[in-house]
């Protein structure tokens, strides 16, 4: 993705707004659900902001940015401050790319709406924000440790299981990665081909990138 856009500058300068709105949103969405639910540990570290800075992780930023799927900087919580902590925690983390879904559609609609009635560069930065919101989303509901849609595990499975699983939880993403790397294409198939899919139903049209 990264090598595609570096030809021009318009379109460089809005992959990095949306990446930075995208995380920052996908963030705070956690920090907020997290102290709505009573616990107070993201307010105090200062995470209860849109403010980019509070939220973005260099390394998952640049994941994001190179391979189409990445992270921002983990919100901490303490689950003991919850009422019912396996559910409160799976409301936390499905904040995060519920939050994305909902600006995909913001900035998808606003797409369906304005249409021929925009410049193509207008056209073309409202579509990367689309993408990016959709990419966090999926990436981020595989039930795969630490990402949020593992949180779900935990409900449905054995507390002992969900331990063991999340400890395996990094080195399953790593080689996951590294199969894609050298031309398994998990990682298109599980995140990138569901996000085009959505692109197509949101916006009605098909992604250039």
């Amino acid at each position: 993705m990264l090598w595609q856009l570096l030809s021009s500058p318009f379109e460089f300068a809005g992959l990095l707004l949306a990446l930075v709105t995208a995380i920052s949103w996908h963030e705070a969405a956690h920090a907020f659900m997290a102290h709505r639910l009573g616990d107070d540990t993201p307010k105090l570290a200062g995470r209860l902001t849109l403010n980019p800075l509070a939220h973005l992780d260099p390394i998952g930023s640049l994941f994001l940015l190179i391979f189409g799927f990445g992270w921002g900087k983990p919100v901490q919580i303490n689950s003991t401050k919850f009422k019912n902590p396996a559910v409160d925690e799976f409301k936390v983390a499905i904040a995060g790319p519920l939050s994305n879904i909902v600006l995909a559609v913001a900035f998808g609609l606003s797409l369906r709406l304005l249409g021929s009635a925009i410049s193509q560069s207008i056209f073309e930065l409202l579509s990367v924000f689309v993408f990016i919101n959709l990419v966090l989303a999926v990436f981020n509901f595989l039930p795969i440790p630490p990402l949020d849609g593992s949180k779900l595990l935990r409900l449905v499975v054995p507390f002992e299981t969900y331990l063991m699983i999340e400890q395996l939880g990094f080195p399953i993403l790593v080689g996951l990665l590294l199969l894609s790397a050298v031309g398994i294409p998990i990682f298109n198939t599980a995140v990138l081909g569901p996000t085009t899919v959505l692109f197509q139903v949101i916006t009605g049209i098909q992604p250039a990138f």
